[in-house]
């Protein structure tokens, strides 16, 4: 099998899907979406992911919901499972094409996960991640369903995959992803606030001179990981001035735009509800000499305060995948800040005592 081929092959049946692709994202980037986005805190990621799948049974249990799929087997003791098991559960979306006449596919995540699979029928190999790997089984195609090997494509997803032999049970799960470290909290005593601390990763808060490209003074900025990986990074900027009457969110993000220099464009509107109060935000993007820069903002308006945050997500370019990266640190960081600061507590480091 010649993948450089088969990818060179998806690549020009794939034209006009990612033109198509393309058109959407410029669509979002000059702010042709009409309204925001409304989400909460509790649209956070769900409590894990499980795929249950049973010998002989024409139906699984994908997070708790019966799904209809064709049955699991096993061939040269390898055992094979519905790819749409997995396109459920994990979110993601498959694009079939031809390589050297033979029916392939392409998954993608739909998710901030990053992930992605080439695999053509009858081959022994397939690009995972970028990668080029071997299947113990080749991917196949029966009764109109896709079969792929259980445990090579379940651990590409990183999951733990554990057998029932009594019940003859298989289970696929997967830990909620967490960002945030639920026990360790940074903020300052001298304006009143306290977030969540990133898990992986940290670094030492430290104060800048701007925010969304103007200058300003006391900025306080520090950084952490998506995950495990260091090269996962990403930043969190927040500024605090008077606080004010309440504000519509057409004000509030009115307000937030005249904090920020005025070459950023939206891209995407939001708002998130918490209880701290409801946030308001936009992703947004900045021309650079050679590429374009992407920050999300928020604003929190208060009667004691008015809080700015930018969220910075270390990205080459921008997609759906990175846009979802976005919503997600949103979701997970911004429901664990505090209009409020306790000096009492350990686990919370103080900025302003930082030298």
């Amino acid at each position: 099998m010649n993948l450089q081929s088969m990818s060179q092959n998806w690549k020009k049946t794939g034209f006009i899907c990612l033109m198509a692709c393309i058109l959407i994202v410029l669509q979002l980037m000059i702010g042709l979406s009409a309204s925001p986005v409304v989400a909460s805190a509790a649209d956070a990621p769900p409590a894990g992911i499980e795929i249950k799948l049973k010998q002989g049974s024409d139906t699984a249990l994908v997070n708790g919901k019966e799904v209809k799929i064709q049955g699991m087997y096993e061939t040269k003791g390898v055992t094979m499972i519905p790819v749409r098991a997995l396109m459920i559960a994990f979110d993601l979306d498959i694009q079939f094409f031809k390589s050297d006449n033979k029916k392939s596919f392409v998954l993608n995540s739909k998710t901030y996960r990053d992930y992605s699979a080439l695999v053509k029928l009858g081959a022994t190999e397939a690009e995972v991640n970028g990668t080029v790997v071997k299947l113990p089984q080749p991917a196949v195609e029966k009764q109109g369903s896709i079969m792929v090997p259980l445990r090579y494509f379940a651990e590409s997803l990183e999951t733990v995959v554990k057998f029932d032999s009594k019940n003859k049970t298989i289970y696929i799960t997967r830990a909620a992803d967490v960002l945030i470290d639920d026990k360790k909290r940074i903020g300052s005593s001298k304006d009143n606030w306290s977030i969540g601390a990133p898990l992986h990763n940290p670094s030492e808060p430290a104060v800048i001179g701007w925010f969304g490209s103007n200058p300003r003074q006391g900025v306080w900025n520090w950084s952490g990981t998506l995950n495990e990986h260091p090269n996962s990074s990403y930043t969190v900027s927040i500024w605090t001035d008077e606080g004010g009457n309440p504000m519509t969110d057409a004000e509030a993000l009115e307000q937030l735009k005249k904090q920020i220099h005025n070459t950023w464009f939206t891209i995407k509107e939001q708002t998130l509800k918490t209880d701290a109060g409801q946030f308001v935000g936009f992703l947004a993007g900045h021309n650079e000499a050679f590429s374009v820069a992407y920050s999300q903002f928020w604003i929190l308006r208060l009667p004691e305060k008015t809080y700015y945050f930018e969220i910075y997500i270390k990205n080459e370019s921008l997609d759906n995948n990175v846009i979802k990266k976005y919503e997600w640190v949103a979701g997970q960081l911004l429901p664990t800040f505090r209009a409020a600061f306790d000096e009492k507590d350990v686990n919370s480091k103080d900025v302003t005592l930082i030298k």
